[in-house]
């Protein structure tokens, strides 16, 4: 942090330590236990604060639950970000290999954190977590769009090209993550772009990258 910067208020410290610790006890109880069986009382506990105290920052669990998923969507969307130069366009020649980026980090960032997403999208919380993971990844795909893609000549909505590649991503994450991740994270990324990606470059009017460009891309992230 730069030594330019303000300090945070020590009451603003105080609420952001609290809550990343409610958060924290929530991620590991739903580990333990599944998000069912997880009560407000659990969570307190875990965080060695009282009930009160958890009623100050969130209504109830789902609120909580909601808030730590944002949370790691921000992050992961944060490190895609940083993978492209700021606020640059991309080329249409480049499309495919920058693509591909987030794509590899969705899969790689799930491998590293599969008992987490498993236990996040099983019963009662499995229909929040893909209701919530999939209107953040529809709203940052849309932002990703409109900030690198800015020359491009799209022969469909944005929002609908960002709530279709969101959904995709989705279920196929889901179904590798449930059936015991069968193939490595980078080879499913490759199946992917193979599978979904064809028609989205289509409907944003650039022209598809070569067969082998997201093998290269894989090799030159590694």
């Amino acid at each position: 942090m730069s030594e330019n910067l303000p300090a945070l208020p020590r009451q603003d410290r105080r609420i952001s330590r609290t809550r990343r610790q409610l958060r924290e006890a929530l991620m590991a109880l739903i580990l333990e236990k599944g998000y069912d069986a997880v009560t407000v009382e659990d969570i307190a506990a875990r965080a060695d604060v009282g009930r009160t105290t958890f009623y100050l920052h969130y209504r109830d669990k789902e609120h909580l639950f909601l808030e730590s998923i944002t949370q790691i969507a921000d992050e992961l969307a944060e490190q895609m970000y940083a993978l492209f130069p700021q606020g640059q366009a991309v080329q249409e020649d480049q499309v495919g290999d920058h693509a591909m980026r987030p794509i590899l980090l969705v899969f790689r960032h799930a491998a590293e954190n599969a008992d987490l997403y498993r236990a996040m999208m099983r019963g009662e919380g499995g229909l929040i977590a893909i209701t919530r993971l999939r209107e953040l990844s529809a709203s940052y795909a849309l932002e990703f769009m409109r900030l690198f893609l800015k020359e491009a000549q799209t022969h469909l909505p944005l929002e609908v090209i960002a709530s279709y590649f969101a959904a995709s991503l989705l279920g196929t994450l889901t179904w590798w993550l449930e059936a015991g991740m069968p193939y490595p994270p980078d080879e499913m990324a490759h199946m992917f772009r193979r599978l979904a990606m064809r028609g989205v470059w289509e409907a944003l009017g650039v022209t598809p990258p070569s067969s082998s460009a997201g093998q290269e891309e894989i090799q030159r992230l590694r």
